[in-house]
């Protein structure tokens, strides 16, 4: 099985469908909160690979989405990922992982935070209180 890995927070999608959508619409098996997400973006199709039936093949597929579908900052229409291939949807990276590739999730306390200006300066005043 192979996975689709979020670059900004390690959030990890299982590829364990037969077909799996992309999108902003809750009915997606892979929800993205982005605006600049289409709401039935893109769609990946796995089967089992022609030449040997014991790989399965990963098809993305742009669903003629607002923004296109990106692998390794090349637009694209339809691609088969191979592993490593950076996927991007709108602003949202993804990774793509195969079995023995898929790097575990991070834990939450070992993962980069994003902090805005206020709370940052919140933050260093308290620890020099």
């Amino acid at each position: 099985m192979a996975i689709l890995q979020k670059l900004i927070d390690d959030t990890v999608y299982p590829l364990n469908l037969s077909q799996l959508g992309i999108g902003r619409a809750a009915d997606n098996e892979i929800v993205i909160i982005d605006d600049a997400v289409s709401s039935y973006h893109a769609l990946i199709t796995v089967r089992e690979s022609p030449s040997d039936t014991k790989v399965m093949d990963y098809i993305l597929e742009d669903l003629d989405s607002t923004n296109s579908t990106y692998v390794n900052s090349k637009a694209i229409k339809q691609h088969k990922l191979k592993n490593g291939d950076i996927v991007r949807v709108g602003e949202t990276r993804l990774k793509f992982l195969t079995k023995g590739h898929a790097a575990p999730p991070q834990e939450d306390f070992q993962q980069t935070r994003k902090l805005s200006k206020n709370k940052l300066a919140s933050f260093v005043n308290k620890k020099g209180e």
